[in-house]
């Protein structure tokens, strides 16, 4: 009993310890951990995330992959750089999503994802943004253009958006072209 009571509180700094030093080095692998260091939270990691799951019984999207909590989730971590969205059959994203400024790396790949909206182009600090394995026929060239700090563009698994980009039925400029992945 003895031992019980001094392992107890032992175990809960240990525990305290190591949550305070994942968010000393900013990098959040659940929700929880938002709600937690919410602005001092910089990297993002939600890769096949349960936490995405709504269980809001009115929401279309009850038991499947949904934007509602990501985006309230968003909304605490200004100082976002880097964010994981993969593999979790989102349909779509979140406003939330392009209003994170700061934001350098977005790896949305492997989702449900038809289209990927004109607000990326307020993603200015953008330098590597993943879209491979959706099932995107499109790209909103203009505004992907406007990401002067874009570095690649990773879209393979697209097989519609890839075949007309070879067609050449979606113009776009040389610079955007050679930054395109298909790996």
């Amino acid at each position: 009993m003895l031992l019980r009571r001094l392992l107890t509180p032992l175990q809960l700094r240990a525990s305290r310890r190591a949550f305070s030093d994942a968010s000393s080095t900013g990098l959040a692998t659940c929700l929880r951990d938002i709600a937690r260091s919410g602005p001092r939270v910089v990297e993002l990691q939600l890769p096949k995330s349960s936490d995405l799951v709504c269980r809001q019984l009115m929401c279309e999207h009850v038991g499947d992959a949904c934007a509602c909590r990501l985006a309230l989730a968003l909304e605490r971590v200004p100082r976002l750089h880097a964010l994981n969205l993969s593999n979790n059959q989102l349909r779509g994203l979140p406003d939330a999503v392009f209003a994170l400024e700061r934001l350098q790396t977005l790896d949305i790949q492997r989702n449900r994802l038809t289209t990927l909206s004109m607000d990326v182009k307020k993603l200015t600090e953008l330098k590597s943004l993943d879209v491979s394995h959706n099932q995107l026929k499109t790209l909103p060239v203009d505004e992907l253009e406007t990401l002067t700090k874009l570095e690649e563009l990773r879209i393979a698994g697209n097989e519609e958006l890839i075949q007309t980009i070879e067609d050449q039925t979606l113009v776009m400029s040389e610079q955007l072209r050679e930054k395109i992945v298909l790996k």
